[in-house]
């Protein structure tokens, strides 16, 4: 029996920004080969009854009005852009982020918009895009900003796709999932490291056990190294690919994406799942990314996470 095909998941709420994520995961499916599936995720609120009582409990799953005719309209709408392309309208009860957590198990890729209405609101402030972006079991792409346009049935804008690298061996990830959106692309990948304080090169002249002298031009060519070490196994698996690398000096990582983002088509983050210390910073730079990025932020699990 042949294994299932892991699913591109969106998550839909009938908002604009979810119509943007729609249109992107549909690009998506139709060229990795796969079913979409759209997620319309709801939970109810109903007062309890009469001295307490629990509600019907065909209340607390009900769907709201036109859920199902919304998310069917979709699907019939990326048919007719994608002829042959599987897809799967799905209505289902419970909290957005848990149901699009569960969802992730299964996907090869969520996309989701970073504001929306009803249960996606405020995605990427509050619980739920934390709860997604820290817990999916895939990659998931934001769409950003918030009044992004993507048209159905188009590829994305012709705009580089930049890769934050930080050189540890479990973030490759990031690496190979940036690679391959660009080569699908057929735009640059821009691979950047940025670094604020890399070892120094040698002592300062009659100070062989004092203060060192920091030489800036040594460590942007370690940290060019790192990079082109980093970026090895995605040249040679995507020959044709274009990698520029892009060491930056930089107190933060973060602004440095950020200013590259303003002039790419994607932001590709890892998701880190080492030590404490690890997953705060680059957890940190995620979050922050998919509220403020001028482009789409794609956040990776690492290898382990």
């Amino acid at each position: 029996m042949a294994t299932p095909q892991r699913p591109v998941v969106v998550g839909i709420d009938g908002s604009d920004s979810s119509t943007a994520a729609f249109a992107h995961g549909a690009w998506e499916a139709h060229r990795l080969g796969v079913p979409l599936r759209l997620v319309f995720a709801h939970s109810a609120t109903v007062p309890y009854g009469l001295m307490g009582l629990a509600p019907d409990p065909e209340l607390l799953t009900a769907a709201p009005e036109g859920a199902t005719e919304l998310v069917s309209d979709l699907a019939a709408q990326a048919r007719q852009a994608y002829p042959g392309l599987h897809v799967e309208p799905t209505v289902e009860p419970g909290g957005a982020g848990a149901v699009l957590v569960e969802q992730s198990r299964a996907a090869q890729l969520v996309v989701v918009g970073c504001r929306g209405l009803g249960g996606f609101s405020g995605l990427m402030l509050g619980s739920v895009g934390l709860q997604l972006t820290a817990h999916s079991a895939a990659p998931v792409i934001v769409i950003r900003p918030p009044d992004a346009q993507a048209n159905l049935g188009a590829p994305p804008p012709s705009l580089p796709v930049v890769v934050g690298v930080d050189g540890l061996p479990a973030s490759t990830a990031a690496l190979e999932f940036a690679a391959a959106e660009a080569s699908a692309r057929d735009v640059e990948l821009i691979a950047l490291y940025a670094w604020w304080m890399l070892p120094p090169s040698r002592p300062l002249p009659g100070a062989a056990n004092g203060p060192v002298h920091y030489d800036l031009a040594a460590a942007e060519e370690q940290a060019r190294q790192l990079l082109a070490a980093a970026t090895t196994v995605v040249r040679e698996r995507f020959p044709d690919l274009q990698v520029t690398l892009r060491p930056v000096h930089a107190a933060n990582p973060i602004v440095a994406l950020l200013d590259a983002a303003r002039t790419a088509g994607l932001l590709v983050v890892s998701r880190h799942g080492g030590n404490a210390l690890s997953r705060l910073l680059f957890s940190s730079i995620g979050d922050v990314a998919a509220r403020e990025a001028a482009c789409p932020v794609a956040i990776v699990p690492e290898v382990g996470a």
